[in-house]
């Protein structure tokens, strides 16, 4: 292949679980980026000033993606779908490795389609970060990256090690575009503003007096406009908050853990406990609508143990027409309001609103690939609501 250029049109990458043959090629990509980390370690001694030995440790190698929600499977669950993975949880998604596999086609190409010119496998790699955005003025869109230890190019001429190059020789991920012709499998097509499922059900409550749907977006009270219930409600054509943006990320750590005897890491868990943020933007009518003192408004009583402080556990659930659901569990707190805007330039006045929590992640779809997605998704009340 002699190709002038890569260009979008040309590339793909895919998914597979560890245990698998084939590719999942993602759908819906918006950009990919690749780094490869060399670690270098410097010995000198006494007498010489020249470097006695540059030792070198393995590489760590770093995927990021970025895609659009609409209707097809999710980079996250595409990157956990091996049997590692228990469960819709943070914690049942955190062991399990993926294949990943970028391919390059001719130039000349209309799309993906046959036999790949050029391609790249990365194994044994770990979902490392996932972040979500529900912004006013673009499309909704999954960012995940990946961490690993192993990359090779199909086909490689510098590998020497038999072991390494065979498996680069086996490396096979043809075109999944055939014919040009990809597009969204939801029915509202890519989503934007206006697919935020929001409204109200006869769905009881959960521990927080919030709205117990999982099919239906539930945000703290604080966020001035907001119902009790944490449903965003219509009276007339307007809703009672207006969202500008939402977004959500979990960076995932991952530890990696040496043994004596051994080069590469035996595991690379995820270090617990890890953050969870949510950060909530509305256009405001009235002000952030937060007040603090140092008392504590929540504070009824003057005894030992009165002090109730500003703040109250929310819970956190996001629904999208495309089937994305995220579940921020039930132990969300207001970290930081941030007033602003409307300066004498014009402008309008927004108010972000960042929760946070630990170890509360839990992502489902109705496209879920793991074996047991769809029973997962069946049962998701139980996942994504956890009524105590």
């Amino acid at each position: 292949m002699a190709n002038n250029r890569i260009y979008y049109a040309i590339q793909q990458i895919g998914f597979k679980a560890l245990s698998t043959d084939s590719y999942n090629a993602a759908s819906g990509v918006q950009s990919v980026g690749m780094t490869t980390n060399f670690n270098l370690d410097q010995v000198f001694e006494l007498g010489q000033l020249a470097i006695y030995e540059n030792i070198e440790d393995i590489p760590d190698v770093e995927v990021t993606a970025s895609k659009v929600l609409d209707g097809t499977p999710l980079m996250y669950h595409l990157g956990t779908q091996s049997s590692d993975t228990t469960s819709p949880s943070l914690a049942g998604r955190s062991t399990s490795r993926t294949f990943f596999a970028l391919s390059i086609f001719p130039d000349t190409s209309n799309s993906a389609e046959g036999t790949a010119g050029s391609t790249v496998e990365c194994s044994g790699m770990f979902v490392s970060s996932v972040g979500y955005n529900f912004p006013l003025e673009d499309n909704f869109t999954e960012d995940v990256t990946l961490v690993g230890n192993d990359k090779l190019w199909k086909a490689d001429t510098r590998i020497l090690n038999t072991a390494d190059l065979a498996r680069s020789n086996a490396i096979s991920f043809a075109g999944a575009f055939v014919g040009n012709e990809d597009s969204p499998d939801a029915t509202s097509g890519v989503n934007r503003r206006q697919d935020m499922l929001f409204g109200t059900s006869a769905s009881g409550v959960d521990a927080n007096g919030q709205l117990a749907d999982p099919d239906i977006t539930v945000l703290p009270s604080e966020v001035y406009g907001l119902t009790t219930s944490g449903t965003n409600e219509k009276t007339g054509d307007n809703y009672g908050a207006h969202l500008a943006s939402i977004t959500v990320s979990a960076d995932l750590g991952r530890e990696s853990i040496n043994e004596l005897g051994r080069r590469a890491p035996y595991s690379r868990p995820v270090t617990f406990p890890l953050e969870v943020s949510c950060e909530i933007t509305v256009t405001s009518s009235s002000g952030d609508m937060i007040s603090a003192t140092e008392n504590g408004i929540l504070t009824t009583g003057t005894g030992c143990g009165d002090n109730a402080g500003n703040l109250s556990e929310r819970s956190i659930r996001i629904a999208t027409c495309e089937g994305t659901r995220i579940y921020l569990g039930k132990k969300n707190k207001l970290s930081s309001v941030n007033y602003g805007g409307g300066d004498a330039g014009g402008g309008n006045v927004t108010v972000s609103y960042t929760y946070t929590t630990f170890n509360d992640f839990t992502v489902m779809s109705s496209i879920d690939p793991h074996a047991s997605g769809t029973a997962w998704w069946a049962d998701r009340s139980t996942y994504l609501v956890n009524l105590t």
